[in-house]
């Protein structure tokens, strides 16, 4: 069930197939801002919740999406206002400036967003979204491995894989997120069980 490092995003695809039915491979660091195509930046994600993302959000990496979630949250669904901008994409790049202020200069209707925002989260309770964005950081974390829960409980495997795996900025801010600092495999497991419990 490991992947090589160097696996293409379709055997990724194919991989995650079977049990991630009807979806794309999400970039949790968009490839336009210099995420890599690799298993540590790639979310399997259905196709609707992956479309409703970007139209929330654009280009925003995880970390933007993550540092921003409340006041987004509290905009789209307890704003006083019909309509509305999406100011928080004042932090995405395009290669056209011009292309990013039409995008943020767009008013919508605030039951739009709450739409959308309900198609990629599985509904309306910010908890749950943010448990969604941690399933996210999880992929960021053991890449294909998520694939294999059998491997992921066992302690000799992590202790194994994170030798194997050292971590980049990313990942280490994903694990702290997730974990916290210095966490063991048991509190690991815990809290992967925890995400994976309370996920939409």
């Amino acid at each position: 069930m490991v992947l090589p490092r160097g696996r293409s995003k379709a055997g990724l695809q194919k991989l995650y197939g079977n049990q991630f039915r009807n979806c794309n491979l999400h970039h949790l660091v968009p490839s336009s801002r210099g995420g890599e195509t690799n298993e540590f930046n790639l979310f399997p994600w259905k196709k609707r919740c992956h479309n409703a993302w970007h139209h929330l959000f654009l280009n925003m990496t995880i970390w933007e999406v993550y540092e921003t979630f409340d006041g987004i949250y509290e905009e789209i669904f307890f704003s006083d206002k019909e309509r509305i901008y999406r100011h928080w994409l004042g932090t995405c790049q395009l290669k056209k400036e011009r292309e990013l202020e039409a995008q943020i200069e767009r008013i919508y209707g605030v039951e739009y967003l709450q739409e959308k925002w309900i198609a990629a989260f599985g509904g309306n309770d910010l908890k749950q979204a943010e448990q969604l964005l941690k399933f996210m950081m999880l992929f960021m974390i053991f890449g294909s491995h998520m694939a294999d829960a059998d491997y992921l409980f066992d302690n000799g495997n992590l202790t194994e894989f994170f030798e194997e795996y050292q971590a980049n900025e990313d990942r280490l801010r994903a694990f702290n997120i997730c974990f916290g600092e210095s966490a063991g495999p048991q509190k690991i497991k815990a809290k992967i069980s925890k995400i994976l419990r309370q996920l939409p």
